[in-house]
């Protein structure tokens, strides 16, 4: 009975040393990452400027490419410049350039706030313990919405003003009346194209006063000798012969 409560003895302690140990495990996992733990993880602190911190509230997550290098300690307003002063408590070996961006955003719809910050290049100095950045405004649906409104509004007007100023009876009527001249002017420049390629068509054919000049060489032939004869003996003798006359004066004396 002895040997036998001993093993039961022995087996109970190993038990309770691993329960002991699981629970410690445990606390120092939810220390680690809980609130408790980012006092022992703060490496270094820094103060993001803001014209409105959007909601933002102590203890927000700072992202950085999805990682959570950082949390919000403190929301300070400043009264004399406007806008707020966050400051962010940042982790022990992260190391951020100090011309990144630092923006509020929020997780999903409904989400919360937290800040982002987006690398810009890879050779400015990093931050340190004090320093002080400028921050990006963060996405307000609601001024959003309302700019979306005014822009309605005043496109309604513009459509009220057209509606009532140009389109009117009188001036549908002029339209109307110009789509209509246009439209004949139309059939009646296709109606004369037709006509001027059938006369072209003829003229190559040779049908027809001109296409008979252009194609039969005799009729040319004779129409030329018809006009020299007009010039020597007919209607272009007088001029034929003042032209000889200044052409050759000598032979007049």
């Amino acid at each position: 009975m002895n040997t036998t409560q001993n093993k039961e003895r022995q087996v109970a302690t190993v038990v309770g040393i691993f329960v002991s140990i699981g629970i410690l495990v445990t606390c120092t996992l939810i220390l680690y990452f809980g609130k408790v733990g980012d006092h022992f993880r703060q490496g270094y602190s820094i103060t993001v400027e803001f014209s409105n911190a959007g909601g933002l509230v102590h203890d927000a997550q700072v992202l950085y490419a999805g990682v959570l290098v950082g949390k919000v300690s403190h929301i300070r307003l400043r009264e004399k410049e406007g806008g707020v002063d966050v400051e962010i408590d940042m982790f022990k070996g992260v190391h951020i350039r100090n011309d990144a961006h630092f923006q509020i955003k929020q997780s999903g719809l409904l989400g919360d706030q937290h800040i982002v910050v987006v690398p810009a290049t890879e050779s400015a100095p990093f931050l340190k313990d004090g320093d002080r950045v400028q921050g990006s405004d963060p996405f307000d649906l609601t001024d959003v919405a309302s700019q979306a409104g005014d822009a309605i509004k005043k496109l309604n007007v513009a459509i009220d003003k057209f509606s009532t100023e140009i389109i009117q009876p009188e001036t549908m009527n002029n339209l109307k009346q110009s789509i209509k001249n246009i439209a004949e002017l139309s059939k009646k420049l296709g109606q004369n194209a037709d006509q001027v390629s059938s006369l072209l068509n003829k003229t190559q054919k040779g049908q027809g006063t001109i296409g008979k000049l252009l194609t039969d060489d005799q009729l040319f032939e004779e129409l030329k000798r018809l006009i020299h004869n007009w010039r020597v003996h007919g209607l272009f003798h007088k001029d034929n012969e003042e032209e000889s006359a200044e052409t050759h004066p000598s032979s007049s004396r």
